[in-house]
């Protein structure tokens, strides 16, 4: 058994490089990160609860709200976000239900989507012409970021 971290090499064809890259899971940004993601997510696919499973579930369930959504203008990022969260969200509670402690599980699993939730409720707080459907929504947003930063 290896008691180190090993380092490997591999060519990849275009297409495979850039779906290593597109992995966006649990802040994965350079490629040893995004390879390491790649290997949790082959485990999680072999699991009886697992995430990939159940977020490939909770994705097909969101699709087609997604494809009525996709035809609609204008677009909305809070929309688009709202979505993804609902997918992943789904799936990381019902990858847990069969844990023990589901609670530690379900933040773990959770996180990396809430992350990205917020980072988009973010975006559209400081952008200067939010991408929502209706121009009051953004609005209410950055009034109601102010209130909880400044309590």
């Amino acid at each position: 058994m290896l008691n180190k971290t090993q380092s490997i090499s591999a060519r990849l064809s275009p297409g495979d490089y850039a779906y290593l890259m597109s992995i966006d899971r649990n802040g994965a940004v350079t490629q040893s990160e995004k390879v390491r993601e790649l290997i949790a997510m082959a485990r999680d696919s072999v699991g009886m609860h697992s995430f990939a499973r159940a977020y490939i579930a909770s994705s097909e369930a969101v699709l087609p709200i997604k494809a009525r959504y996709a035809e609609e203008e204008p677009r909305s990022l809070l929309v688009e976000a709202l979505l993804e969260l609902l997918a992943e969200g789904a799936a990381a509670v019902q990858s847990c239900t069969d844990d023990e402690q589901m609670a530690p599980q379900l933040e773990r699993k959770s996180l990396p989507a809430i992350e990205a939730f917020m980072e988009k409720i973010l975006l559209l707080a400081l952008q200067q012409d939010s991408r929502c459907a209706a121009s009051a929504t953004a609005t209410r947003i950055k009034k109601q970021l102010d209130s909880l930063l400044n309590k």
